[in-house]
C-alpha cells in the first residue's frame, strides 16, 4: 500500500514563492532597470556646455599667454577635437608641449567658420597648422565655432577678434 505521508511534505514545498523571495526579485528588477536608464540617459548637451566652457577658458588663457610671453600661438580645430600650436623661431607651427590635445566625446563635433580677418592677423595658415591665431598683440582670428551633439548644433562660440569669446545657445 502507498504511504501518503511522503507526498505531503513535497506538496507543501510546491505551493509557490514566499513573500520575501518575490520582494527580492522585484528589488533586483528595479535596480537593473534604473541602472540601464542611467546608462542610456543623454548627457550630450551637458558635455557640449562643458567643452564650450573649456574651449572659451583655453582661448582666454592663450591670449594672456601670448601677450606675457610675446609668443604667437594658434589652435587647430578638427571635427573631433583641437590642438594648441606655437610658432617657433623658424616660423613653423609646432604642437605646444604646454597644452595637451583635446579629444571630444563621440557624440560631439566641432564646426568652424572663420570670419573676416582683423588688421594685422593675416590669413590663417593652410595645411596642418592652426586656423585660429592668437597673437601677442592680444588679437584673435575672428571665428564662429558650433558645437554639435549628434549632428544637431546646440552651442556657438564666437569672437570678433578683439572682444572676449562668447558662448551662446542655438
Amino acid at each position: 500500500m502507498l504511504r501518503t505521508s511522503h507526498l505531503i511534505p513535497s506538496a507543501r514545498r510546491a505551493r509557490g514563492f514566499t513573500l520575501l523571495e518575490v520582494l527580492v526579485v522585484i528589488l533586483m528588477v528595479g535596480l537593473l532597470a534604473s541602472t540601464l536608464t542611467l546608462a542610456q540617459s543623454d548627457h550630450g548637451p551637458q558635455h557640449a556646455k562643458r567643452e564650450a566652457e573649456r574651449l572659451r577658458s583655453l582661448l582666454g588663457l592663450l591670449r594672456e599667454d601670448a601677450m606675457l610671453e610675446r609668443q604667437e600661438l594658434g589652435v587647430r580645430i578638427e571635427p573631433d577635437g583641437y590642438t594648441v600650436h606655437r610658432l617657433d623661431a623658424d616660423g613653423r607651427w609646432l604642437p605646444a608641449s604646454d597644452y595637451r590635445p583635446q579629444q571630444l566625446p563621440d557624440s560631439l563635433r566641432l564646426h568652424l567658420e572663420l570670419g573676416e580677418q582683423a588688421p594685422g592677423l593675416g590669413a590663417p595658415v593652410p595645411g596642418p597648422g592652426p586656423q585660429l591665431l592668437v597673437l601677442s598683440s592680444d588679437e584673435l582670428t575672428p571665428f564662429s565655432l558650433q558645437i554639435e551633439v549628434r549632428g544637431r548644433p546646440v552651442l556657438e562660440l564666437s569672437s570678433d577678434g578683439l572682444e572676449e569669446v562668447r558662448v551662446e545657445p542655438l
